[in-house]
């Protein structure tokens, strides 16, 4: 299988569409369509997210609503999607880190609630804190 990376999908995003790369639309279309099949990392996910939020100053309910729709193509396969669109509800709704949404997602689907960190804030997020 082949992989996504992160400028493709920002490109997309961003760019208006006349001034897209000419295949690009296609591109996505097939994937939509499930006639292109790519793995989509984690971390590419959530470095799109990074360079849309602090790059683009693109805001978070956008960014959310665009990425569902990515994440939902029918082509993009990804080892944990359910975590992933888990991970936009947590941050939809709290103001939390994004990484720390992750890692709240993850727990939730792994049934862990505890995590050794001193970030305080991550307790709003219903994991228990513990000091190293």
């Amino acid at each position: 299988m082949k992989f996504l990376d992160t400028n493709v999908i920002v490109r997309y995003l961003v760019e208006e569409k006349e001034k897209q790369p000419e295949d690009l639309e296609k591109f996505f279309l097939q994937l939509d369509n499930g006639n292109l099949n790519v793995e989509l990392l984690d971390i590419v996910f959530l470095q799109v997210i990074f360079v849309l939020k602090s790059f683009y100053k693109i805001k978070k309910i956008e960014i959310i609503e665009n990425l569902k729709r990515i994440l939902f193509l029918n082509g993009i396969y990804m080892k944990n999607k359910k975590i992933m669109e888990r991970t936009l509800e947590i941050w939809q709704i709290h103001s939390g880190d994004i990484v720390d949404c992750y890692i709240a997602a993850y727990m939730e689907n792994s049934g862990d609630k505890e995590i050794f960190t001193y970030d305080k804030g991550i307790q709003n997020l219903g994991i228990k804190v513990i000091k190293p």
